[in-house]
């Protein structure tokens, strides 16, 4: 038994260059030049959401302009802007006068008489009320003329006629104070 056989010993098969770790690491990842790879992905915002965007603004500048002038804001008419009262009549105004055009009248039911209501004004006038079956009364719910009572504060809405009775379109009773 002197002679031997040697036998070469088993090496594990090579695997392919790019499979190993460390060749990986020592490839580029990225093909060509880096910062304009970077530059091209770092734009957070397209134009479409650069012009979104912008209109929001807008829109929300305009919702707060409108709130502004809601709580904030003068009535449409200027005083030196209004005509003179006829003769005889009162000047109309937004608490206590009368105004042609619907803006109302404010004061104390005096009477109810039929489908007439005497309405005193805060400057202390009586106002003669038409009213007519299309005219609604409101006492926190709708009601009848009927429910109007004297010493009542009332609003009025309607026209005002040349001889300074208001036709009604809507009485409405203010909650007692």
């Amino acid at each position: 038994m002197s002679a031997s056989t040697t036998q070469p010993i088993p090496t594990p098969p090579e695997e392919p260059a790019a499979s190993r770790p460390e060749d990986l690491i020592a490839e580029p990842a990225v093909q060509g030049d880096l910062t304009a790879e970077l530059k091209q992905v770092a734009r957070p915002f397209g134009k479409p959401t650069l012009v979104l965007a912008g209109l929001l603004v807008l829109a929300l500048a305009f919702a707060g302009g409108a709130w502004t002038h809601a709580a904030f804001g003068s009535s449409s008419g200027s005083s030196s802007a209004r005509t003179a009262p006829a003769e005889g009549q009162q000047q109309g105004g937004g608490f206590g006068g009368r105004a042609g055009g619907g803006r109302g009248t404010v004061g104390t039911v005096e009477k109810v008489d039929g489908s007439t209501v005497t309405v005193k004004t805060v400057q202390g006038s009586e106002v003669t009320v038409s009213t007519s079956d299309s005219t609604t009364v409101g006492v926190t719910q709708p009601g009848k003329l009927s429910d109007l009572k004297p010493g009542q504060t009332v609003t009025v809405q309607g026209r005002t006629g040349t001889d300074g009775s208001v036709t009604a379109q809507a009485i409405v009773a203010q909650p007692a104070r």
